[in-house]
């Protein structure tokens, strides 16, 4: 029972490291405009009691929430990519400089300089007033 559970838990943490297949005509271009990192904290506990008293545990995760912000021309588009841990590698780009993404149904991608796909959160979209 627990091997098979620790195989589910495995595989579901897998399942989103796998790469989306995009087609290539959904890739758009756009510059960054700006990029950010923020640190932010995770936190839980449990508590158990029995007859010899009430024992708890607690924990904290930190992890950092990077924010790019992406003008595509009519739109801007802020974006969040949400690191598991402080040692997840940051996407390779440069800040006032072309990338590439793409938007698939709720789904936003960007393509670093080497041409490898993350997927992020689709933060806010802005309409450009002309």
């Amino acid at each position: 029972m627990r091997k098979t559970l620790a195989l589910l838990l495995l595989l579901a943490l897998c399942l989103p490291l796998a790469a989306k297949n995009i087609p290539a005509d959904a890739w758009q271009t756009g510059t960054l405009t700006d990029s950010s990192e923020s640190w932010h904290t995770r936190g839980g506990g449990a508590m158990t009691g029995n007859q010899y008293g009430v024992h708890g545990a607690m924990g904290s995760h930190e992890y950092p929430i990077v924010q790019y912000t992406i003008d595509a021309g009519a739109y801007v588009y802020q974006v969040n990519l949400v690191l598991h841990n402080d040692r997840a590698k940051h996407p390779a780009v440069t800040v006032k400089a072309p990338i590439k993404f793409a938007i698939e149904k709720s789904d936003f991608y960007i393509q670093d300089e080497q041409g490898k796909q993350y997927k992020l959160v689709l933060d806010k979209k802005t309409f450009k007033a002309n």
